[in-house]
């Protein structure tokens, strides 16, 4: 019985077996409307009318370059304004829906989190997050005056072009 299961077991040709293909760090894209913070959005553009110059200067600061890490799923985001560790993970791959977590930097002094999902097609990627925040720096560790914490809490919208997505189950 053994031999006859080891003949099978070595008569049997093999499956095709595919290479998985790694992440590999890279550029994945720009955002021009970045996701990060959400200040831009929602107090620059409402203002945009009667402080152009200023709402122009703070569009070009949150305007963020990701890069894919080695890592699936990871991506560092840098701007002017912040920097960013995200990760997306897939809710309908196929479909090119994620849902999306990350850390938020301001000269890499951890200011907050932000959460939501983004849909990717073709060269675009549209993100709706909501994103938590802190106005303290480097500069103002222990805060002044009442010691109060303060925390912004924003939704955002992402808006980036860059590198094709494909939706095949190895894809991206």
């Amino acid at each position: 019985m053994q031999v006859m299961l080891l003949a099978l077991c070595l008569a049997a040709e093999p499956s095709e077996v595919k290479a998985v293909p790694r992440a590999t760090f890279g550029f994945d894209r720009v955002d021009l409307v970045s996701e990060d913070r959400g200040t831009w959005l929602n107090y620059d553009l409402p203002m945009f009318s009667g402080y152009a110059l200023s709402g122009v200067v703070r569009l070009v600061e949150q305007v963020k370059v990701s890069l894919r890490l080695p890592w699936q799923g990871f991506y560092l985001g840098l701007s002017i304004a912040s920097q960013s560790l995200t990760f997306e993970g897939a809710i309908a791959r196929r479909l090119g829906l994620f849902w999306t977590v990350g850390l938020q930097t301001r000269l890499l002094f951890p200011a907050g989190v932000l959460a939501g999902v983004a849909w990717r097609v073709a060269w675009f990627r549209v993100g709706v997050s909501v994103s938590a925040f802190t106005t303290r720096g480097w500069a103002n560790l222990s805060g002044s005056g009442s010691g109060a914490f303060p925390v912004h809490v924003l939704p955002t919208i992402g808006l980036g072009v860059g590198r094709a997505f494909e939706n095949s189950a190895e894809g991206m």
